[in-house]
């Protein structure tokens, strides 16, 4: 999709949710506010939802960069051994992207490698040249530094096995420093479970059902203690379940 298109996209999304909402919000506060009232609150809704909408589509663009050099980058070691494998067997470059292009789907990068021989089948571009437009446009910055280092020391007449080697060799202790790094992450996650989503609301619901028996509800802002343990076991404690289980994800290194 083109830049133009994308923003058509995010303009028609915007419009559509601010007038959904408006007109939703208008429909149900029209039963308990004034016209005026009504109309003022609806409009105020759907700004909002359409400024959400924008948003949404500004950052969706992001977050799937982010989450596709991610994959990349824990595929690394593997692209470099791959590669390092067929360079070692005296493979040109470009039988080897082509190779690369074939099996890429394995490790994330099949489109960047279809995109270098299209690059250099169709549009005429040499090799070189596709592998640092390729190396621009990557969502992997470790990605891209290996494809520039592929030009180099393919222009430089260097060893071409020996240097994917070496870069095999360096993804695959950086990806032992960042597991070694979400395992220190997910032992403190499952601290603050332990604490948080477990002894608190225990302690809590202990709390509570003794002075919903005693009667202490006037001790908590005059709120029935039974409301609070409600809302305590169907709203707070899943919520906070569901937070945690997004924090999780969001530090997992992708495979």
């Amino acid at each position: 999709m083109s830049f133009t298109e994308y923003t058509g996209l995010m303009v028609l999304a915007s419009l559509i949710s601010g007038v959904a909402a408006f007109s939703l919000s208008l429909f149900i506060l029209s039963f308990s506010f004034q016209v005026v009232q009504a109309l003022v609150f609806s409009v105020i809704v759907g700004i909002l939802a359409g400024l959400a909408s924008a948003a949404t589509c500004y950052v969706y663009p992001m977050f799937g960069i982010s989450s596709r050099g991610r994959k990349i980058d824990a595929n690394l070691p593997l692209i470099a051994n791959f590669m390092s494998v067929l360079a070692s067997s005296g493979m040109p470059p470009e039988r080897i992207v082509r190779s690369l292009a074939n099996v890429g789907d394995e490790f994330s990068v099949g489109e960047e490698a279809r995109r270098i021989i299209a690059d250099v089948e169709l549009m005429g571009l040499d090799l070189k040249v596709a592998l640092r437009n390729a190396s621009l446009r990557s969502s992997s910055k470790k990605f891209a530094g290996m494809l520039d280092g592929v030009v180099t020391t393919s222009h430089m007449g260097g060893d071409l096995a020996s240097y994917l080697r070496d870069e095999a060799d360096k993804y695959k202790k950086a990806r032992a420093q960042t597991m070694k790094g979400f395992l220190e992450n997910l032992s403190t996650i499952a601290e603050a479970y332990i604490s948080l989503l477990i002894a608190l609301p225990l302690a809590l619901i202990v709390m509570l059902s003794v002075m919903s028996f005693v009667g202490g509800g006037a001790f908590i802002g005059g709120v029935d203690p039974q409301v609070l343990l409600t809302i305590l076991t169907f709203v707070i404690t899943p919520a906070s379940v569901g937070i945690l289980l997004l924090i999780v994800d969001s530090v997992t290194p992708p495979r």
